[in-house]
């Protein structure tokens, strides 16, 4: 099989011409947060979904997954959004502050969302491989003096510098189909630039988010490996970014049965997951 042909059977498997029907929250985003008049969101949308596919043929671009904001109905976001009014609201009163980070954030449209929601964009942080997705994101919302703060940057990099103005800010974390592209290997990398990330005065970090994991934890093979975790595996992997980092974390994971994974190199034992990995206090000796 050539190449071109390798790249025509990726796409009818990853890639849907059409606007997907139930995408009333991104339309409402656009037209309420970024002011767009509601009869040119589908050509922007169109528009900008192509240009995305031109940067990364990723199957959350060629399937809209990207318009998704259920997201924000996991109920790790009603904690997160608790937390982050909570600290805004004690003000000097807190020892720090809370910021989330969206990692893997593409065009930032959950920052967006949160903003809606009435969160401080200055406490609101992302950072994706792609600088592209996000001066993407910036003009998509129209809104380049948001406050928000962005970083392109490879997280597989401890010495990118690009994700040092994110170090010792963070203290939520959340990363929505990320994970599951990388070896365990690399999640422990992955996962010790999280810690990094992290404020030095938390002990009560969350991480969390949506992706593929399964029944039977594997290292997947294809066009590029990647490991697939249940929570058993999961809690084995962040004890050892613990262990390497001088840290604590606890994991649950649910999974969606209903659902099967319909992506190219994924198997029946696979399935959609939410996860939640929380961090707790190092006991003290003596």
């Amino acid at each position: 099989m050539n190449d071109e042909s390798a790249l025509e059977r990726w796409k009818r498997f990853t890639y849907v011409d059409n606007l997907p029907e139930d995408i009333g929250p991104f339309r409402k985003l656009l037209e309420e947060y970024s002011n767009i008049p509601p009869e040119e969101v589908d050509g922007l949308l169109l528009r900008t979904r192509e240009r995305l596919w031109e940067v990364a043929m990723y199957p959350c671009i060629g399937r809209w997954s990207f318009l998704n904001l259920q997201s924000v109905r996991d109920p790790h976001f009603y904690t997160v959004v608790e937390r982050l009014r909570r600290s805004a609201d004690s003000g000097a009163a807190s020892s720090y502050p809370e910021a989330l980070l969206d990692i893997g954030c593409c065009v930032g449209q959950l920052l967006r969302k949160l903003v809606q929601d009435g969160i401080d964009p200055t406490r609101l942080f992302g950072t994706d491989l792609h600088p592209e997705f996000i001066s993407i994101g910036a003009e998509l919302f129209r809104d380049e003096a948001s406050g928000l703060t962005f970083a392109a940057g490879d997280m597989l990099n401890p010495d990118d510098e690009a994700l040092g103005i994110l170090n010792g800010k963070i203290t939520l974390v959340h990363a929505g189909n990320f994970f599951h592209l990388f070896t365990w290997e690399e999640q422990v990398v992955i996962g010790m630039r999280i810690v990094r990330f992290m404020h030095p005065e938390t002990v009560d970090a969350i991480i969390f988010g949506r992706q593929i994991g399964t029944h039977s934890p594997r290292e997947r093979q294809g066009r590029r490996k990647s490991f697939l975790h249940n929570e058993e595996s999961l809690q084995r992997l962040w004890n050892e970014v613990g262990a390497k980092t001088g840290t604590r974390w606890r994991v649950s994971m649910d999974i969606n049965e209903e659902k099967m994974v319909d992506i190219p190199g994924f198997g029946e034992e696979d399935r959609y997951v939410r996860f939640g990995i929380y961090q707790f206090p190092i006991e003290k000796k003596g």
